[in-house]
């Protein structure tokens, strides 16, 4: 765990180069954060290392959870995000070369179609899994079209890696994926009672 204070007059600027209480480590693969305030404002960088995902044939709707807030009022200025997918289990008897939709959100995955809540920090953006085992498929990029208030004075909020495919067509046998690459969010804390 790193800390750097920087001051400037009458601002500090603190950075955080690992977060392990905002973050718990997945089965596989690895979560880092880097998180640098000044004053109230934050920004948040997550990097996912091949974040392993289990696709249960049936239910073909997913999610892991990447970061948690503070407690408090949350005003999220911004979601930037590029991520991978990578199929690890056998394509053609498991999770086939398919559209999915991957998202961001402060609930978890309960449906095919990721929708409110669960895509309330990362809009639903389609991805095509990767056609060769072990072999990460196209990034794609996408950003929060607005900023948004999250109430999580009682409970903070969470923020999960969500993903889905629409039919179960799609995945033919329980599966394996892992999910790559960089979110960044612009926040505000705005205090907590």
């Amino acid at each position: 765990m790193g800390y750097r204070i920087q001051t400037s007059g009458d601002s500090v600027q603190f950075t955080e180069s690992w977060t392990p209480a905002n973050v718990t480590q997945p089965a596989i693969g690895a979560i880092r954060v880097k998180d640098e305030r000044f004053g109230s404002f934050n920004k948040t960088t997550i990097t996912l290392d091949n974040v392993g995902q289990s696709v249960v044939n049936g239910t073909e709707y997913q999610s892991t959870k990447i970061y948690t807030f503070p407690e408090g009022r949350i005003l999220v200025l911004g979601v930037t995000a590029t991520l991978k997918q990578k199929t690890t289990s056998a394509i053609a008897s498991t999770l086939n070369s398919a559209t999915g939709a991957i998202g961001l959100g402060t609930a978890a995955a309960s449906a095919t179609t990721l929708a409110t809540t669960m895509v309330d920090l990362l809009p639903s953006t389609a991805f095509t899994s990767s056609t060769v085992i072990n072999v990460a498929g196209t990034a794609v990029n996408a950003a929060l079209a607005a900023s948004a208030h999250f109430d999580g004075t009682t409970t903070a909020k969470p923020v999960y890696l969500n993903t889905a495919y629409a039919t179960t067509t799609d995945v033919d046998a329980d599966a394996t994926q892992t999910i790559s690459g960089t979110v960044a969010i612009a926040w505000v804390f705005l205090g907590d009672y």
